[in-house]
């Protein structure tokens, strides 16, 4: 029982009179209905009336015409059981309220499955770990998501590899952010993820064993100090306590717990999680939300704390760390609120909703051991650590490719500031910075394939060239994300801070507070502001014989 031309905003609406609407077939069915639901209407009146209001409620039929052809059924109705209608209606408000609301997102959901994938012959361009990562993916999905969490694992992996951008020194380091339904593929992150597998358990048991050793050394150096009775220690010197390394940092530790592995990895490491929300949780707690970290990480601003406990002072001069995160578009809310927040335009995001089908899961169906297939592509990265550490590598474009970019991005600034939103600026200015951080990655890249000897390298035409085009489609995601984000409010109304000196310099020489009133109202004082100002401005403003009566004096 559906009327097409009933507006759903008239359910419940009191003044609700005269809509030209025609209910009569539809009232019908809903006194069929609860007819055939209570048989002794009379000895049930109360309940009667609850349920046919009830079905006319949901067939979408407003209060007033359901209440006027209730009072048409002989016996049954009066003007007093109007009340138990509007009982009736309120009752499933909130029902409806969420039926409506899910239809709501039911069209943001397509334009989740339309979001643009990244071409394939992109894949084939890349660097050899990267390209043999994506391929061994049958699904596109499947293939993006991994490619957006590589870039930001392999980027944490880069050491001594830097650039200049905007006349500042910068790292490849990136953000990323997979954002889709459940069961719709995220997972291939878990596989991104194994990519650095090899070089943190090289950092986290290297860790261990110093710090075994630290213990044992810090044991008998107690020891021997206990055994000597006159106190003196000139032969003996207590053991330093070893730096603690990691690369993958927990993203549910406390803002002080991230900030103290930053200062033990000089500033690197890497937070990836496959349920955002673990991330988000933290940020809820007063003592965990290190958003501020992230915000001031992606540009390597400097981060401190200081401690009054032990007079303890943790200083990150120059934090470069990459974030991998994936998660449902409501996780995204306890990240990240709104578009004015920073973090926002800081992520390069990966929005997409896939069609829930079965696929075959035996062996059968595909010849790739992906867990094997990505652990040795995790010691190819190792090794490529290793080959780094020899020198540091510093990324150039092209005077040819820097033209390009700043013609580019002016293009895209143009655009989204047009046809998008103001605020939406910062998305294209943020992804200039992304996109020389990738160009820098896959030089980078290049010359572990090559194994190249060389402290300054040229980002090749081809990886610039696909490092443009990625930008491109992930562009078109973040602009999604801008428009669907929740609880974006308006953008602060800024004012003038001289409107009450324009308001005192706009009054007549002689004026009655009315008058001032009426004044203020231009410049966007209310009565009160105005009746409450000006007797405080008296005598150093106006002079004042009788009540509500000024004289301005010369300043």
């Amino acid at each position: 029982m559906k009327n097409q031309n009933f507006n759903s905003e008239d359910i419940g609406n009191e003044n609700y009179k005269t809509k030209e609407i025609d209910h009569q077939n539809l009232l019908l069915d809903c006194k069929r209905l609860t007819e055939s639901k209570i048989t002794n209407t009379k000895a049930n009146n109360k309940e009667f009336i609850d349920l046919f209001a009830y079905n006319c409620y949901r067939s979408g039929i407003p209060i007033h015409p359901a209440f006027e052809f209730a009072q048409t059924i002989s016996l049954l109705f009066t003007d007093d059981t109007l009340t138990s209608f509007e009982i009736a209606y309120d009752i499933h408000k909130e029902e409806f309220a969420k039926k409506r609301t899910e239809e709501q997102l039911k069209p943001v959901e397509d334009f989740l499955k339309n979001t643009p994938f990244i071409p394939e012959a992109l894949y084939l361009q890349m660097p050899n770990i990267i390209r043999e990562g994506a391929m061994a993916f049958r699904d596109n999905r499947e293939r993006d998501v991994f490619l957006t969490g590589a870039l930001s694992i392999i980027s944490g992996c880069l050491p001594g590899v830097k650039g200049v951008y905007d006349g500042k020194e910068v790292y490849p380091i990136l953000y990323t952010f997979t954002v889709a339904p459940s069961a719709s593929g995220k997972g291939a992150l878990d596989f991104a993820k194994i990519l650095g597998d090899e070089y943190h358990n090289f950092l986290l048991n290297g860790s261990r064993n110093a710090e075994t050793q630290y213990q044992q050394e810090l044991s008998e150096y107690k020891h021997k100090i206990y055994k000597k009775r006159n106190g003196a220690r000139d032969n003996e010197k207590e053991p330093t306590k070893p730096i603690f390394k990691v690369l993958y940092i927990p993203a549910n530790s406390s803002s002080a717990k991230i900030l103290w592995h930053l200062e033990q990895n000089e500033g690197m490491g890497l937070i990836c999680e496959t349920e955002a929300d673990t991330m988000g949780n933290v940020f809820k707690q007063e003592w965990g939300s290190y958003s501020d970290m992230l915000r001031k990480g992606f540009h390597h601003e400097r981060i401190s704390s200081s401690k009054k406990n032990n007079n303890e002072f943790i200083d990150v001069d120059n934090p470069h760390f990459s974030i991998a995160l994936s998660g449902t578009p409501n996780q995204v809310a306890g990240l990240i609120s709104s578009a004015e927040d920073g973090l926002f335009s800081r992520m390069l995001y990966y929005v997409f909703k896939a069609d829930q089908k079965w696929r075959d899961v035996s062996p059968l169906a595909n010849n790739i051991n992906l867990t094997k297939h990505f652990k040795e592509l995790s010691i190819q990265i190792f090794k490529m650590v290793n080959f780094l550490q020899k020198e540091e590598t510093e990324i150039h474009l092209t005077t040819k490719q820097w033209n390009r970019l700043n013609q580019q991005f002016d293009s895209w600034l143009t655009d989204i500031t047009t046809f998008t939103s103001e605020e939406a600026a910062s998305i294209v200015k943020r992804l200039g910075l992304i996109m020389y951080r990738i160009a820098m990655l896959f030089t980078t890249l290049r010359k572990f394939e090559k194994m190249e000897a060389a402290p300054d390298l040229y980002c090749t035409d081809e990886d610039f060239n696909t490092a443009m085009q990625l930008v491109e489609v992930y562009q078109q995601h973040s602009i999604l994300m801008f428009n669907n984000l929740p609880n974006q409010g308006e953008s602060t109304q800024f004012k003038k801070g001289d409107r009450k000196q324009k308001f005192i310099e706009a009054l007549p020489q002689e004026f009655t507070t009315k008058q001032a009133v009426e004044i203020g109202k231009k410049f966007g004082f209310s009565y009160s502001l105005v009746t409450h100002y000006l007797p405080k401005q008296v005598p150093k403003l106006f002079s004042s014989s009788k009540a509500g009566y000024y004289i301005k004096k010369q300043i």
